[in-house]
């Protein structure tokens, strides 16, 4: 049992450093603009001016509309993974000397970062979901119940956000991809070209 805990844990880690690790996602816009949105929608997450249980709560937007993001995203990683041809694909998973990952694993791995922010946030959102009911074993920290609701508002709501954001980052993916395809495709013209006229 422990070895297959061991094979998740390793692939995580390839894919976590194939990505960039924690200096890539700080540096994302994509996350800045996450955390701009969150700041806009403060009232949406943090419970100000709530009214106990009547609320509308912020897990029913991301239950509602993280399943079809994931759906789109995983759709668009399937076209990655069959766009262009064998040698395309073939010149992607060339090694690179400068850098320890090739171009294809890199790009797969940013597709299943975008892929896992959008499922992390969808299973945040039904664990608050099933979380919100009154229980009196609460009583002794009821004071602080607002500032926690709030916290784990902010971190829910904002992996939404995150998961949005996600979607833009992988259509502009999928258009990086096919600029890549594209030039691919003129510098194999130009070669026959040459080819064709270099021949006696």
């Amino acid at each position: 049992m422990f070895t297959q805990y061991k094979g998740v844990v390793s692939i995580f880690k390839v894919y976590w450093a194939s990505y960039g690790g924690l200096s890539a996602l700080l540096c994302s816009p994509y996350l800045h603009l996450a955390a701009l949105l969150l700041a806009l929608t403060f009232r949406t997450w943090s419970g100000w001016g709530c009214d106990g249980l009547q609320c509308t709560q912020w897990w029913e937007q991301s239950i509602s509309v993280l399943p079809n993001l994931l759906g789109f995203t995983l759709g668009g990683f399937a076209i990655f993974i069959g766009f262009g041809d064998e040698k395309f694909r073939a010149l992607l998973a060339e090694d690179d000397e400068n850098s320890s990952v090739n171009a294809y694993v890199a790009l797969c791995s940013t597709f299943v970062h975008f892929i896992l922010i959008q499922a992390l946030a969808l299973i945040v959102a039904i664990v608050a979901k099933s979380w919100w009911f009154y229980t009196s074993l609460l009583d002794p920290i009821r004071c602080w119940l607002p500032l926690l609701n709030g916290m784990g508002g902010a971190i829910g709501y904002g992996l939404f956000l995150y998961a949005i954001t996600s979607v833009l980052a992988a259509t502009m993916h999928i258009f990086r991809i096919a600029k890549m395809y594209a030039f691919f495709q003129g510098q194999s013209q130009k070669s026959a070209g040459t080819s064709g006229k270099n021949q006696p």
